[in-house]
Formats: C-alpha cells, sequence, structure tokens
C-alpha cells in the first residue's frame, strides 16, 4: 500500500508522540529513535543557524553556498527521522510481534485488526501499560 510523504510524515510525528517510554519496550529500535528525533526537532533549527553564521563569519560570502547547504541538511534531520518512523509505523508487523498483538488485545478485550501496523501496536502497548497490571504486558 502506497502511502502519500505527507502521510508518512504525519504518521511518524504521530508514531513518535505515541510510543510508549517503558521497560517493555526497551529492547525495541524505536526506543532509541523516537528520542533521538525528538531532540533533533528541538536543537537542530538552532544549530542550522549558528552553523550558517559561523561560516558565513569565518569563510564569507565565497562559501555562501556551502553554509546554505550544510543548514539545510542540518534542519531535514528531524524531517528524516518523522519519515523513517512513518514508513516503520505503517509497515505491518513481523509474526513474533503480531502475536503479541494478539495476545495484548485479547487481555483488553479489543478486537484485533486483520492486518494490524507497528502503530496499532504503540497504540495497544500504551494502552496496556495504562489498563492492565504490570505482570500481564
Amino acid at each position: 500500500m502506497a502511502h502519500s510523504l505527507w502521510h508518512v510524515l504525519q504518521s511518524g510525528q504521530k508514531y513518535a508522540a505515541i510510543w510508549p517510554h517503558h521497560a517493555v519496550v526497551a529492547a525495541m529500535t524505536e526506543t532509541r529513535v523516537v528520542p533521538a528525533v525528538k531532540f533533533a526537532a528541538q536543537w537542530m533549527p538552532a544549530v542550522a543557524v549558528v552553523n550558517f553564521l559561523v561560516q558565513w563569519q569565518w569563510l564569507g560570502s565565497a562559501m555562501l553556498a556551502q553554509a546554505v547547504v550544510s543548514s539545510l541538511f542540518m534542519l531535514s534531520l528531524p524531517i528524516q527521522g518523522w519519515v523513517w518512523l512513518g514508513r516503520r509505523a505503517l509497515s505491518e508487523l513481523e509474526p513474533s510481534l503480531h502475536q503479541w498483538y494478539l495476545e495484548l488485545a485479547q487481555k483488553l478485550g479489543v478486537q484485533p485488526r486483520n492486518k494490524p501496523t507497528r502503530m496499532d501496536l504503540a497504540k495497544l502497548i500504551r494502552r496496556a501499560l495504562a489498563e492492565l497490571p504490570p505482570d500481564q504486558h
């Protein structure tokens, strides 16, 4: 199923917002990527401006193109992270995660989706952490 880049980007931002911060998901890649993307979104605009100003001050207008390109690259880093997260969020679960999804859905009394995505799993994990006792996650 093809998604537009805008949809993928929005899905990545939503996925980053709902990804649980809990020991249950500590081994998953998203647990490391989400904070890095949030950090980049917060600080890269300022770093890009400082980068541009420092290069312009020290290297002058002769290197203006280099300063602009490197600053634009820095500004693109959070977008790249959101796109990666969006593609990941919209991907179908592999068998081991699908089994976990089914177990959580059963424990929560939720009708499982036919082809759940990682976004569906993240939502279900968040709900399970809020509603289930710790030994049933």
